[in-house]
């Protein structure tokens, strides 16, 4: 039992970092200054949300990364890695260089202390480094601005930051998913057919995000967006479980969860923030003429290797 809730800690913990959106913008204007590609930094491009937006930033910009550690995938496209860590603002110097910074950078099962140094500090380490006429496009959460935890509270600090100081894109995303997502190899690592209840989810196809994310950083702005499907947690796990040829999934109540967390790497944070509505951003695909993928269909050609 045990290791079942430790999983479903996991789970929780890779749920709420992200998600996109997309402009107007015709692509090919995108990019171009004078005579020359506008530079992007990416902090946290290790990721999972970095590792896969760089590849296609980088047609229409000149990309570099900024993380603790290089990710093999983006070394082998050729893509520059800046060592550094948002908390220390000597690392951030370089940022001064480039006309757009992303910040991709959050932890959830922490301490409010990191909530607080990587969301906060980070956040006025770089407003602190950047160049005035510099975008900075920051990934906050969907929720950010009514959740009460410490990661939603520390978020939406960081969130008012950089609108006092202007020129910037706020992104508030629900759930993404992926072929090499944490939240997905969980899902796959479960065993046991049972799964804690949860709030509206709609997953984002983080392949979808990619081809937004040319558009996105030169937008004025904050942004929600979720995905088209309105799923919960159990019925992702579902999905997953069906494809495999797997038996029903069973939700379990908080009355059977909260008796456990005492003993459990999970918070009651946590779980809060499991119930919570993460599909208030779906009529900004209709405003762009796009069709999302769909989490049911996207998961099926993944597990298939469609």
């Amino acid at each position: 039992m045990y290791k079942f809730y430790k999983k479903i800690s996991q789970v929780l913990n890779i749920s709420f970092s992200f998600l996109i959106l997309i402009s107007d913008v015709p692509v090919k204007e995108l990019g171009s200054g004078e005579g020359s590609l506008k530079k992007i930094l990416v902090i946290g491009g290790s990721g999972f949300v970095g590792r896969n937006i760089i590849p296609e930033l980088s047609k229409y910009y000149s990309v570099s990364y900024l993380s603790r550690s290089e990710c093999k995938r983006l070394k082998d496209l050729g893509i520059q890695w800046i060592k550094g860590d948002i908390r220390n603002e000597e690392d951030l110097g370089i940022i001064k260089e480039f006309d757009i910074i992303i910040d991709l950078v959050a932890v959830i099962n922490e301490k409010m202390e990191r909530h607080h140094d990587v969301n906060v500090i980070g956040m006025h380490n770089i407003i602190t480094n950047a160049r005035r006429e510099s975008r900075i496009v920051y990934f906050s959460a969907m929720n950010a601005n009514i959740g009460r935890t410490r990661y939603f509270v520390t978020k939406y600090q960081a969130e008012n930051m950089l609108m006092e100081r202007g020129n910037y894109t706020i992104i508030r995303p629900s759930i993404i998913f992926g072929s090499d997502d944490y939240l997905t190899k969980m899902l796959l690592d479960l065993k046991l057919p049972f799964i804690p209840k949860s709030g509206r989810l709609c997953p984002v196809y983080i392949g979808d995000i990619a081809l937004l994310m040319p558009r996105l950083v030169e937008l004025d702005g904050i942004f929600e967006i979720s995905g088209p499907e309105e799923l919960t947690l159990k019925d992702m796990y579902s999905i997953i479980r069906r494809i495999r040829g797997k038996g029903k999934v069973y939700g379990v109540p908080d009355i059977l969860v909260y008796p456990f967390i005492p003993f459990l790497p999970i918070t009651r944070e946590q779980l809060y923030m499991l119930k919570m509505d993460f599909c208030h951003g779906k009529e900004i695909w209709k405003r762009f003429s796009m069709e999302p993928s769909k989490y049911s269909e996207t998961m099926e050609k993944i597990l298939k290797g469609g």
